[in-house]
């Protein structure tokens, strides 16, 4: 009995700090600038709301391309991100244009953000994040497509 309530003392504190942390690490990415540029943080609903009444939105899946193939949002264009400092390959963003809406996402949202200032660096403007990424996207049991595309 002990042993449980440790363990479930343990979670909430570390469940506790991750929201406190997560919370801080959004108010640097996500916000509007002065220009009309904005990095925006969606819940799925927003999102699926977006690819709904932005068609022109492009879907951007930052995770290795043996993720892309196994399951992505529908349309999705692979563009991995190296977490390792890499960034992204010198011509993953190349076609892309810059003055589109883009929805962006990994699997759980962690690669995605830290891909954020890379992004703006190439000159996106109009950024939305999917909050949780592809788990979310499953979980709401929205549709997901698979292969080489």
């Amino acid at each position: 009995m002990n042993v449980l309530l440790v363990v479930l003392s343990v979670f909430a504190v570390l469940s506790g700090g991750w929201v406190v942390f997560e919370r801080r690490w959004d108010r640097r990415h996500f916000r509007r600038g002065p220009s009309g540029d904005f990095v925006v943080n969606l819940r799925v609903r927003k999102a699926e709301r977006l690819l709904r009444e932005e068609p022109g939105t492009v879907v951007l899946d930052v995770r290795p391309a043996a993720s892309w193939r196994a399951g992505r949002l529908p349309g999705a264009v692979n563009a991995p991100f190296a977490m390792d400092g890499g960034g992204f390959g010198m011509d993953s963003l190349e076609g892309i244009p810059r003055e589109v809406p883009l929805l962006v996402y990994c699997d759980g949202g962690f690669r995605s953000r830290l891909a954020l200032p890379a992004l703006r660096e190439a000159g996106f403007r109009r950024i939305h994040h999917l909050h949780r990424g592809l788990m979310s996207w499953q979980i709401a049991a929205l549709p997901v497509e698979s292969g080489d595309g």
